[in-house]
């Protein structure tokens, strides 16, 4: 995508900027008071912004699109594979290792030409990939040209033509292979070869650092921490909202309150005497609904039997929020040395492909920009209708001292005849929800 079609990024107020706003049409005039973010005109958010797009951040850098670190991720992982070839004095071994060094620069090559947007054909060969991406980053040039042509040459003997190449034909392609990651990384992407990841997709947040943790975990062989910062990052996302520990003290209305902030845990769990019955250690106040969990699964794209399979492999922890202590449930199946390697590798690309198919899901989302709206209030402790109709239960009354509500919306009342505005208010310890008059507004 040209420079002229990229939206600018979006300008925001100041968090809990205040504005007023008068609404117009058929309801009486009244002051409605907006916290929260604001987005003017027509710019687009990044979560806008396809993730086939090349879009700019604010400092005007090119963002990795999937296909392209997927490419960088497949170059780093046939470069593994093919060092352990490579180490032996086999001559198959050689020949398998030449080929998989090669198709890591191959695979490696066709990543940078994406990302700088050469024209690279399905038919174009190896060398042509050094002058159409040379063309792109004039005048600097890609490195070690000629170096890997010749590694290109042993690829083709060794496939086309059964020719092993000698070992000392070999020695030193490795190091040359790996310096033209790092040099090449750096001065195209302008990031750490070794630091390219999936996850640089993901949203920033919590998640994202307990993945980022979990890649260095795998890459300095602590297993064990990967499987539990990968299920760090599953709680964030989703097992927190299924947490039951709330509702040990819970009045009707905060439990309202739970359910309007996203908490998602079965109705049959939403009781203290669920929780003294069933609650036996703390990782026990995670009570998932199934279907709900299912459903938003389906929803979102993400693979139902990875997630399962991860829930399995991983222990369960548990916070009660973000200022509380994570707690780890030791389980010694899960965290048994023996196969710990390729656990926490499935483990790892696993958890990152479902937190990324959620996150990209949600940037396809198209709501409305979050923003919390409040009246003040004329009458103290003004009753709360459970109804936009005056002859409706009254459910409660404004607590005493409290002189305004958040509200969502505003609309006639059942008979048509008065104005009532839709309470949503869920402030520290006060949650209420329930219909006020217009009379009790100013």
């Amino acid at each position: 995508m040209s420079d002229d079609k990229i939206a600018p990024p979006p300008c925001r107020f100041p968090l809990r900027a205040q504005r007023t706003r008068r609404w117009s049409g058929p309801f009486p005039v009244t002051k409605l008071h907006a916290y929260g973010n604001f987005m003017p005109g027509k710019h687009r958010s990044p979560a806008a912004i396809s993730e086939h797009e090349f879009c700019k951040t604010q400092m005007g850098h090119l963002i990795m699109r999937r296909s392209i670190i997927a490419k960088t991720l497949l170059a780093r992982r046939l470069y593994q594979i093919s060092l352990e070839n490579l180490s032996s004095d086999n001559e198959l071994s050689l020949s398998i290792g030449v080929i998989l060094l090669q198709d890591s620069v191959e695979n490696f090559l066709l990543a940078v030409a994406e990302y700088l947007n050469a024209d690279v054909g399905n038919n174009t060969n190896f060398n042509k990939y050094f002058d159409l991406i040379n063309k792109k980053i004039h005048p600097k040039e890609l490195p070690f040209r000629f170096r890997l042509n010749s590694l290109n040459k042993l690829r083709v003997n060794a496939k086309h033509y059964g020719l092993s190449p000698s070992k000392s034909e070999t020695i030193g392609l490795t190091e040359t292979v790996k310096e033209f990651f790092e040099e090449v990384s750096v001065q195209v992407f302008k990031k750490e070869f070794v630091s390219i990841s999936l996850t640089d997709l993901i949203n920033d947040g919590e998640t994202k650092e307990y993945l980022k943790t979990a890649e260095n975990n795998f890459l300095s062989n602590e297993y064990a921490n990967v499987l539990i910062n990968c299920r760090k990052a599953i709680y964030v996302e989703i097992e927190t909202y299924y947490d039951v520990s709330p509702y040990e003290d819970k009045t009707e209305r905060k439990g309202f309150g739970l359910m309007l902030m996203g908490h998602k845990a079965p109705f049959f769990a939403q009781n203290k005497k669920y929780i003294d019955e069933h609650v036996k250690e703390p990782t026990d106040y995670i009570v998932y609904d199934h279907d709900k969990l299912d459903m938003d699964l389906l929803r979102s794209g993400m693979s139902r039997l990875d997630y399962w399979n991860v829930w399995r492999l991983t222990p369960a922890v548990y916070r009660k929020d973000k200022e509380s202590n994570w707690i780890v449930k030791d389980d010694f199946r899960k965290l048994d040395d023996e196969g710990i390697k390729d656990r926490a590798e499935y483990v790892l690309d696993s958890t990152i492909n479902l937190i990324l198919t959620k996150h990209l899901d949600l940037k396809r989302s198209k709501t409305p920009n979050y923003r919390q709206y409040y009246v003040n209030l004329k009458n103290e402790k003004a009753q709360i209708y459970e109804k936009a109709d005056k002859n409706s239960k009254v459910i409660g009354t404004v607590p005493e001292g409290i002189t305004k509500l958040f509200v969502d919306s505003k609309t006639p009342s059942l008979n048509g005849n008065d104005i009532f505005w839709h309470i949503s208010h869920l402030e520290d310890d006060l949650h209420l929800y329930g219909y006020l008059d217009k009379k009790d507004i100013e």
